[in-house]
């Protein structure tokens, strides 16, 4: 028999159920003449085998006399210990008999809520409920199946079109309402807390990408528990069209339109397990993020500053979002953001399209993310990683009347025109915020002595040749921030100064300050 199994365990819970509560009720009623006649028996012990079964016997019809006359506490305790072991047994059992039926595909809710209405009420949930439960079912099943292949033509269950995949036979939910409500009742009269557990859906969707951009190729697939997808049919249709349909083709891919073309995506699904549907829009939309370092980089520089490891930084999102063919405002639009992974719920919320931060000198770079939703839509995703670069000096030449000459970089080697040159050092990629606290200290070295002058601690030095003669000078400057987290910031450079004519190989010392 195809279903005997499920008797069977209806079976074993009932009598498991019976056994349990009969016994425990039973004890408050024995109890009495079981412990007299025990007493008695030890008692009168010392008198003889022959006293010490008169004894005994004696002693039992004392118990008994005095279990009478106890029986109105003790027996209905008993009887409600064993209404309450019964109740938890049935409930437990119930659940069990759910998950198998339903996927057994013989689960009816007015005969399984039935078995539950009989498992409630004291004084009847002793009786084979469960059984009968699972007995109803099969024989509504087996009525079902005669009546199908009795039939001429097949009528197809209608299609439940809800994203719960709800299967359609749960559409009548009037004996679910009256059983949870009876539940509720004598849970909360009986001060005791139900907990619900429900069961996962029998399919899930997995999408890939989650948020696709403007033509993107997405992959949709059909997930089912257990094996029964692959005999069922499934039918895909994109803008109402039918572009794939087949037994067991789980799996369908696509390419989206332009940036704000919508387009719809419906399976549907006819199983052993029943009809399913889900329908998927899609409204392509692209979200592009820029970041900006807040580090030091000189006037009118052309370039980018780039970020050093501690330094601030900002990441800034420029979200392009379609609903309805129209382009969303920033701030209607809903920023989470995420570092390494982390979300920033404080950096995250309606609008908050800009995120500032403040590096970790440890890390090689920054890895920022930002999912972007319409209302609880997520309507798209990106991710950015932020470089570090390792911060730089650079020696240029300064003029008493037009200050530092930005257009051109003193080379690593120069000969001397004239008796003197002023040398201004330029820190590229440092944190702003060290510099303007003055965490920037310059540190300036002639021929490896340390040496300074006036404006040595701008970042400025003045050499000038006192004398005649030839020779090679070497210039050093090094700048290390001194803020604790920024410590890994620090740059040199060095400048090979040639001065008078080379008439030999000595290397004479000319320059003062």
């Amino acid at each position: 028999m195809k279903y005997f199994p499920l008797i069977f365990v209806g079976v074993i819970i009932d009598a498991l159920q019976a056994g349990v509560s009969v016994g425990i009720a039973a004890l408050a009623f024995a109890a009495g003449p079981l412990g007299g006649a025990a007493a008695g028996a030890a008692l009168c012990s010392v008198a003889g085998e022959t006293a010490a079964k008169t004894c005994g016997a004696v002693g039992g019809v004392v118990g008994a006399f005095f279990a009478g006359a106890a029986a109105g506490v003790a027996a209905p305790v008993g009887m409600a210990l064993g209404y309450i072991i019964s109740f938890c047994l049935g409930l437990g059992g119930g659940a069990i008999l759910f998950v198998l039926l339903k996927y057994s595909g013989i689960f009816y809710p007015s005969r399984f809520f039935g078995g539950v209405f009989g498992e409630v009420f004291p004084g009847l949930n002793w009786l084979p409920f469960w059984t009968g439960t699972v007995v109803f079912c099969i024989l509504k099943k087996r009525r079902e199946e005669k009546e199908a292949l009795a039939a001429s033509t097949t009528t197809q269950q209608p299609l439940v079109v809800a994203n719960d995949n709800t299967p359609p036979r749960f559409a009548d939910i009037r004996p679910a309402r009256i059983a949870a409500g009876v539940l509720a009742l004598m849970f909360f009269a009986g001060g005791t807390t139900a907990y619900a557990q429900t069961l996962p859906p029998p399919i899930q969707y997995v999408v890939t990408p989650e948020a696709p951009g403007p033509n993107q190729q997405v992959t949709i697939e059909a997930q089912g528990v257990g094996s029964f997808l692959g005999s069922a049919e499934l039918t895909w249709t994109q803008d109402g069209k039918v572009m794939l349909d087949g037994i067991g083709e789980r799996i369908y891919t696509f390419t989206t339109g332009p940036l704000g073309q919508k387009t719809t995506v419906r399976v549907s699904i006819d199983s052993s397990q029943g009809a399913f549907a889900q329908t998927f829009v899609f409204n392509p939309s692209l979200i592009n993020l820029v970041w900006e370092a807040d580090t030091t980089i000189p006037p009118l520089y052309k370039g980018k500053a780039l970020y050093s490891a501690g330094s601030d930084y900002k990441v800034v999102a420029l979200p392009s979002v379609y609903s309805g063919g129209a382009r969303v405002s920033p701030s209607a639009l809903s920023f989470q953001w995420s570092r390494a992974g982390d979300a920033l719920p404080d950096k995250s919320g309606l609008g908050r399209y800009t995120l500032a931060l403040t590096g970790d000198q440890l890390q090689a770079s920054e890895d920022i993310g930002v999912d972007v939703y319409y209302g609880n839509t997520l309507a798209g995703r990106r991710g950015i990683s932020v470089p570090v670069s390792a911060p730089r000096i650079v020696l240029y030449p300064r003029d008493a009347l037009r200050g530092a000459l930005y257009d051109a970089a003193i080379p690593a080697a120069i000969s001397l025109i004239g008796k003197e040159i002023t040398v201004q050092a330029e820190p590229y990629y440092f944190s702003n915020k060290a510099k303007t606290t003055g965490a920037l200290p310059y540190s300036w070295t002639l021929n490896g002595a340390d040496t300074s002058g006036p404006d040595s601690s701008r970042g400025i030095l003045t050499l000038r040749q006192t004398g005649s003669g030839t020779g090679v000078a070497t210039i050093g400057v090094s700048v290390q921030n001194s803020i604790a987290d920024q410590f890994v910031q620090n740059a040199s450079a060095s400048l090979q100064l040639v001065f008078g004519a080379q008439t030999g190989t000595t290397l004479l010392n000319f320059f003062g300050l």
